[in-house]
This record gives C-alpha cells, structure tokens and sequence, in this order.
C-alpha cells in the first residue's frame, strides 16, 4: 500500500474514492468547490439529506457531474465548533466507509476550524492505523484483509511544513503499530528474552545500538528488585539499553524507561483470574518506549535518548518473592515487599536508578500500567501524569492535548511518600489502600531524588480496550511520547 502526499485541482483528480468534509447545515471549501463544479448537483442531494453532516455518518455519492473520481465520499464533522474533539472519529469514519476502494484521496486539512498542518500530520496517522493489519494468530483466513493499493492526503499546495508533517504521521503510525503488534501478542510467545531479540533486531535496522543484560549481568549490577519480580518465573528476565545519537556527542540524553512485564499474575498476591489474560498488556510501556526511540530514528531526530526496559514475568513460583520479604535495590535502598501485585514499580525503581546513575540523562520520562487506581481515577480516556519538575509537566500536558494522547496531572505530594514508610525497610512498595496511583509515584519518586527532571506516565487505562471488536493493545502513549520528543528539537 503506497501512502502520499499529493496537490492540484480537486475536481480533475482520477481516483476511486474522493473523501471530503461536511458539517450539520454547512459545507467545507472543498466540499463547496465540487458542488460548484458539479454545476449545483451536488449542493441539490446534501439539501434532500442525502449527507446531513452529522458526526460519524458518511454519505457515497457516484459518478458526480463535473467530478473525475469514481465516488465522492462525504463524511459528517458534527458541528464546526467542537474543534479537534471530532476530528480522530471523522478521518476514520470515512476511512472504514471506504475499506473497499483502490484508490482513495482524503481532503481534511479543511476540516472543523483545525490549523491545516496539524490536520494532514493527523490524518496520515489515521491512515496507517486503519489500513495497517495488525498480527493475528489464526490458523486461516478466509476473508482477506481488504487495503486500498494507494491512499493520498490532498493540499491546496504541497509545502515543506505539510510534506513534513505528512512523514512525521506515517511515521508515528507505524510506531503506533509496531507498539500494538507487540502489546498483542501472546505472553508464551512475548516472552523476555523474545522482547530482548526485538530490539536488537529494530536497532539493526535503524542503527540504535543495543545493549542486553541477561540474568548473570542484573545479578552482577545487583538489581535486587528486578530480579526478585522475576525469581517466581521459568523465564529469565532482561534489560535491554537501546541508545540512539543523534544529536550533540555532548548533550545529555533524554532516557524512556518503560516497564515490561510480558506477563503478570500477580505472583503470590494472585489476581483474580477474570481478564488476567490482559495482564499480557502490562509490557505496554516497554512497547511504546521502544517504538518512540524507533519513530526518533525513523526520522532523524536531532537528539540523544536513551531507551531502557526491564522484562520479566510475574508468577507464584516456588521461587517467588512472598509478602513480608526485603529487597535491596540497584540504589542500594531496601524495600519491603508487602504485596507482590505491586511489582512494575519494583522493576522500574532499579531501571531508573541505572539510569540516572549510567546516563546523567537531561530528563527521565517513564511509563507503565502501573495502578489500577489510576483507572479508577482517570477511566480510558486519559493518563495519569505525575512530575517534580514543572516545565516537563506543562510540557508533557500540551504534548498530550496536540497529540490526542491526553494525559492529566495527579498529587505528588510529601504525604503519600509517608504512607510508604515501615518498620523493616527504607520503603514498602505500597501504601494504605487510598491514593493507589500517587503512592507508586511516590515510590518511584524515592529512587529518582531532586536533581533529576522525571516525570511518570500511568498508562493503566489507556494502554488497550478490553472489549469486543476493539479489543487490544491502543499503542499509547507513542503519541505523546514521541510529540515531546519533537519539541526538544525544536
């Protein structure tokens, strides 16, 4: 399937589908210049209600008078003034109306009031993620994934900012992508050391070094809390350090940790066995972080970042960590192991502590589904952010409001680090039973220190759907991830 960027008079343009825009009781330009050019027709049939503009609703019209492609496809925006909210459930509207065409071009840089540029970045990505399949693991198919053979983004006047804005959302979307496939995957296969291979293999192909520490490397760099996560599981655990240099051979990195449980049980805090088999999303945040160094390299940012994840599962082994036991972490900090559910931020406390003690990164941005109590705060919608630094909070929230991956600051305050006190440790993994998601923060907090601009991302909610047809890894928080990423090089 070929993805392009294309210009020139709409009308004159050959193709089997041609997708423009059109609110309730009012038309876009484009939609507006193919009436014209249908000598009125086309205005005739949008006022008979054929096409009433309502969200979510798309109309086919074919053979137009005065209209070289095959079918016009109009898509309802809703109202002009709900602005971005609509746009995501418009482009893909009309992208699954017309699942079935060859050819299809799409006109949206028109569309309800938003900056034309952000709208063409947008709609590639859209393309990718709706015409991309996904792996499956059925034994055959019988129906075949339909894909166009080509799909285009019309401009006005192809220009440096939309030709740039059009590599960076296929980019992204294949980022997505690369996030989805592996969050889907199956934990028998997605094991450890499988997500070490992939690395190395992205890294080969994209020229990031890769580093993999295997179980005899954790023990000798002493990651108690990691490896103790791991101690009830027949698969051995591994950090994997991808590095990509592409900026000053000076400047200090921007380092993504993200944690990478292939698959969590619960260990001997067992979880109930309904949906357990979606703890196989609980390396989504190891996922995205690998796919936003990918997207990085993919277009040559000028930056160094550092991505970090730790991988192991979570099982009641006869080996596992037991409530009550005592970790000493990378830091040379114990923790008191109170309820072994609560293991990523046992894995990410020694990810971070590496990294800041090996990278003396600029700022450290982790990401994991970390608490369901962020769920329960925040639902799907959004990701909880939390941050000791103020300037990468505002920058992360504004990343997440153009990127549509939003996220909203919750506490970090002095009282949930002391929920987190015991008698027999530095600190217990997990504090009284409000406050779940700023208490792991917290947590996480402890190890980090003051000197280190950190931010956390709790991607309980939104990291997949659980439901139905749309069940599956959503490949978030790429998005955010990789818009902040952009604005670093700006």
């Amino acid at each position: 399937m070929e993805f392009s960027l294309i210009d020139g008079t709409l009308a004159e343009l050959e193709c089997d589908a041609l997708i423009v825009g059109k609110y309730r009781g009012d038309m876009t330009l484009s939609a507006k210049d193919l009436c014209l050019a249908s000598g009125g027709v086309l205005e005739k049939w949008f006022e008979s209600g054929d096409a009433s503009g309502c969200q979510g609703e798309a109309a086919i019209f074919r053979r137009v008078p005065g209209v070289k492609a095959e079918r016009v496809v109009v898509v309802g925006l809703g109202k002009e003034k709900d602005g971005a909210q609509n746009f995501e459930l418009a482009v893909k509207t009309a992208l699954k109306a017309v699942y079935f065409a060859k050819k299809i071009v799409i006109v949206s840089d028109d569309w309800l009031g938003v900056d034309p540029v952000w709208a063409v970045e947008k709609t590639a990505r859209f393309m990718v993620e709706s015409f991309e399949k996904s792996e499956d693991w059925k034994s055959s198919h019988k129906v075949q994934w339909k894909q166009p053979d080509s799909i285009a983004v019309y401009v006005p006047e192809k220009t440096t900012e939309f030709e740039k804005a059009f590599s960076y959302g296929i980019a992204l979307g294949k980022s997505m992508m690369m996030a989805k496939d592996l969050g889907n995957m199956p934990p028998n296969l997605c094991t450890p050391k499988f997500m070490a291979e992939k690395c190395i293999s992205i890294g080969t192909q994209l020229n990031i070094d890769v580093t993999v520490f295997d179980e005899e490397a954790l023990k000798k760099l002493k990651m108690g809390c990691l490896l103790g996560v791991s101690q009830g599981s027949a698969q051995p655990p591994r950090m994997v350090v991808m590095e990509y240099n592409g900026g000053e051979k000076d400047n200090p990195p921007i380092c993504l940790i993200g944690k990478g449980l292939t698959f969590d049980s619960g260990g001997i805090s067992l979880k109930p066995a309904k949906s357990m088999d979606e703890m196989k999303y609980d390396m989504s945040g190891a996922a995205a972080v690998v796919a936003s160094i990918a997207a990085a390299s993919a277009l040559k940012m000028p930056l160094n970042i550092v991505a970090i994840i730790g991988c192991t599962e979570n099982l009641p082994g006869g080996n596992a960590i037991k409530p009550g036991d005592i970790l000493t972490s990378y830091s040379g900090k114990t923790v008191e192991v109170l309820n072994t559910d609560a293991e990523g931020r046992l894995v990410l406390c020694d990810l971070i502590s590496y990294a800041i003690d090996k990278f003396k990164p600029a700022t450290v941005i982790d990401t994991a589904t970390l608490t369901g109590a962020c769920m329960v705060a925040l639902g799907k919608e959004y990701a909880g952010l939390f941050s000791n630094d103020e300037d990468l909070a505002y920058a992360l929230l504004q990343c997440g409001q153009n990127s549509l991956d939003r996220c909203w600051r919750l506490p970090l305050c002095r009282n949930y680090a002391e929920a987190l006190k015991t008698n027999f440790a530095d600190i217990a993994n997990i504090g009284g039973p409000f406050a779940g998601a700023s208490t792991a923060a917290a947590f996480l907090k402890f190890f980090v220190g003051d000197d280190t601009s950190w931010a956390h991302l709790d991607i309980a909610g939104t990291a997949w759907n659980s439901e139905g047809k749309t069940k599956g890894s959503t490949g978030r928080p790429v998005p955010i991830l990789v818009d902040y990423l952009r604005t670093r090089t700006a």
